[in-house]
């Protein structure tokens, strides 16, 4: 039950405020969602749902899919994984509205870590995903603007958050995603994962470093215009 709760707890983190999942029709084949007019489908959350499913089987083992619990427990892995694509979409719809972009060099951090992802996938895990290695880098990309975007917005990013899913519709296909379950895949348990791939290329002090560089820019612009 522990193990529910936090996951619980993660994916309510991650959805940010005000997020509305409403129940509609008229959806395209494997199309899991909609956030305005941006489309986001099966493959792509299956992304997700693979690195937690490797990382919760890291922390507790693979009995908890065979636990008492284990229908909850899936249900909170899917709930944090379609929480955490979700709130990467309506980032990147924010960061191309405030014309925040990747450098060169994040884009090719991007397509290293993306490279460094598949290599590290088994067969049967590039077969369950069904991404080709483009629309993979494509996600590394969207993540890298997603924490980009993030940063940019400082001490007003709740607030713009939270007003950007006021304002947009979020549409849940709930009939496909009721039937989403997650399976063991046959594959290197120690192999990295999107996330380990993702901080490999963007570790926490490059981040850092860049935030602070970003300030004192600020800071500089400031004392000018004075």
């Amino acid at each position: 039950m522990y193990i529910i709760c936090v996951l619980l707890c993660l994916a309510a983190l991650l959805s940010g405020c005000g997020r509305s999942l409403v129940i509609t029709t008229g959806f395209g084949r494997n199309e899991v969602f909609r956030l305005g007019k941006n489309r986001c489908r099966l493959a792509e959350v299956r992304v997700y749902l693979l690195d937690l499913q490797k990382q919760n089987e890291t922390l507790y083992g693979t009995a908890i899919w065979d636990s008492g619990d284990r229908e909850e427990i899936q249900q909170a892995v899917k709930d944090q994984a379609l929480a955490q694509i979700t709130r990467v979409k309506a980032l990147n719809r924010i960061g191309v509205s405030r014309n925040v972009m990747l450098s060169k060099d994040e884009t090719d951090r991007a397509v290293n870590a993306e490279h460094e992802y598949y290599a590290a996938l088994s067969e049967e895990e590039k077969k369950y995903i069904g991404l080709d290695e483009h629309n993979l880098q494509r996600m590394f990309q969207e993540y890298a603007l997603a924490e980009k975007t993030w940063r940019s917005l400082g001490d007003s990013a709740e607030e713009v958050f939270e007003e950007f899913y006021q304002n947009t519709q979020c549409d849940l296909n709930t009939k496909l995603w009721q039937k989403v379950s997650l399976k063991k895949q046959e594959g290197d348990p120690d192999a990295p994962g999107f996330a380990q791939c993702y901080r490999a290329m963007f570790p926490e002090e490059d981040r850092e470093a860049e935030q602070t560089e970003e300030e004192k820019a600020d800071g500089e612009q400031t004392e000018e215009g004075q």
